[in-house]
């Protein structure tokens, strides 16, 4: 199911900062199953509540973030975009181990299904955040894995300008610059282990 909420409430609720807004959340589970939640930025047709349920004012833009979460029975079933990121898991082992795939270059699907292009982000931005501090919005996507153990490595290669892969309890993740995701290059590779 998908939700659009106004960007003004993620102003309050929002654990990120402006140029994560978008991203992947997996919840992992010890048998290989799990959820996965995804945050889009698109620019919405539909006026939200705010909108329709106003008086005296014509509005003329508009900034959503589509959230959406469904199961998976298999980490490795998971795919998002064509040909795109893939989750490839070692689990049951004294030190379980997941590898993620992250493609890069100017055609990655994975990336499109997340933000839509830059002067659209930066069009948003003056939505998002109408002090005008914000230049632009959604410039980098947050993949993060929670799981059933500890994380001991959080590790990407190769690296890059921007990239950055940390850990935290049971919480790894992934940040990747949209310039850096949609630039050719070599498929980054994520390496997560845990205990």
């Amino acid at each position: 199911m998908k939700r659009a909420l106004p960007l003004a409430l993620l102003l309050l609720w929002s654990a990120c900062s402006s140029g994560e807004l978008v991203g992947i959340h997996v919840a992992l589970a010890k048998d290989g199953s799990g959820t996965v939640t995804t945050r889009s930025l698109v620019d919405p047709a539909t006026p939200s509540p705010a909108e329709a349920r106003s008086q005296g004012v014509t509005w003329s833009a508009r900034a959503s973030l589509h959230c959406a979460q469904g199961r998976f029975q298999q980490l490795a079933d998971l795919k998002i975009g064509d040909g795109g990121l893939r989750f490839s898991p070692r689990l049951g082992d004294d030190q379980p181990h997941l590898r993620v795939f992250v493609p890069r270059g100017p055609a990655v699907e994975w990336v499109r299904a997340l933000v839509p292009d830059q002067a659209a982000r930066r069009g948003m931005a003056k939505v998002y955040d109408p002090t005008g501090r914000t230049a632009e919005i959604g410039e980098a996507v947050r993949i993060e894995i929670t799981v059933p153990g500890e994380v001991v490595a959080s590790d990407v290669h190769p690296g890059g300008r921007g990239v950055e892969a940390a850990h935290e309890k049971k919480r790894a993740y992934l940040i990747v610059p949209v310039k850096a995701a949609l630039e050719a290059g070599e498929e980054l590779v994520w390496d997560v282990s845990w205990r």
